[in-house]
């Protein structure tokens, strides 16, 4: 019976190490809170190429704190630049944004597990020389997952984003990541999306469906850092959509 109760208190101590590790994916969510009252910090670098030629250069800032138990808060702040293909390239802050995390149900091993979230963004950057949208949006979302084995992971995230002078926007992202090692993992990852887009009028002119595709790596260098990056493109989204895709991020836990 001890030897039964001492590997349960094992298993459990391993989970909460797993989750103390930061989110690796970019399209969904992971069960990975910071420790109870820790933060965690890092700066994510976004750039996007778009079909029209423009370009978007993002540093984007963010601290996480969990603040009861699983459940965590975070915010960002952008900083951007935008180099369109006719006139001159801007800079300045983006859109802000605040946000939860709630591990609602998870099972003893930590998976499967289900997160409902949800997001503020403001609309802080200046939308006439393209830092932002010009638009404060609610995201409100519910991501699950599970593993198989102790090296393969996978996440699903259903996403609803409520604009208020657009249509909104229902979308679900997948993930995998392949753990090669304690440290190293790999990682393939996709999101559906489903836009209306409207002339200045008001009509609509076409629907769109953009399907983003990333492959990645997640690499942690110490107990409290950890560095990542991402590339892909994406499909179906327009004259003036998403094209190219690249993302990398830092964390840190302190």
């Amino acid at each position: 019976m001890m030897k039964k109760w001492l590997m349960i208190g094992l298993m459990t101590a391993l989970c909460g190490s797993v989750q103390a590790e930061p989110i690796r994916t970019a399209l969904t969510k992971e069960n990975r809170l910071p420790r109870l009252y820790q933060w965690e910090g890092g700066v994510e670098f976004h750039y996007q190429e778009y079909k029209n030629n423009d370009e978007m250069m993002m540093a984007v800032p963010y601290l996480r704190r969990t603040m009861l138990r699983d459940f965590a808060l975070f915010a960002t702040l952008p900083y951007n630049r935008f180099d369109p293909d006719m006139g001159e390239s801007e800079s300045g802050i983006g859109d802000a944004t605040v946000g939860f995390e709630f591990v609602a149900y998870k099972n003893l091993f930590g998976y499967p597990w289900i997160m409902p979230h949800g997001e503020v963004k403001f609309d802080t950057g200046d939308e006439d020389k393209g830092l932002g949208t010009g638009d404060t949006e609610y995201m409100i979302g519910v991501a699950m997952g599970t593993s198989v084995g102790r090296d393969f992971h996978f996440a699903a995230d259903a996403r609803y984003r409520i604009m208020r002078d657009e249509d909104n926007i229902p979308s679900l992202g997948l993930s995998v990541v392949w753990d090669l090692d304690h440290r190293f993992s790999l990682l393939a990852e996709m999101e559906v999306a489903r836009r209306k887009l409207r002339d200045e009028l008001g009509f609509r002119e076409d629907d769109s469906n953009p399907i983003t595709f990333l492959v990645g790596m997640h690499y942690r260098a110490t107990r409290n850092q950890a560095f990542s990056i991402h590339g892909g493109g994406v499909t179906n989204s327009g004259e003036a959509g998403l094209n190219n895709i690249i993302r990398g991020k830092y964390s840190f836990r302190f």
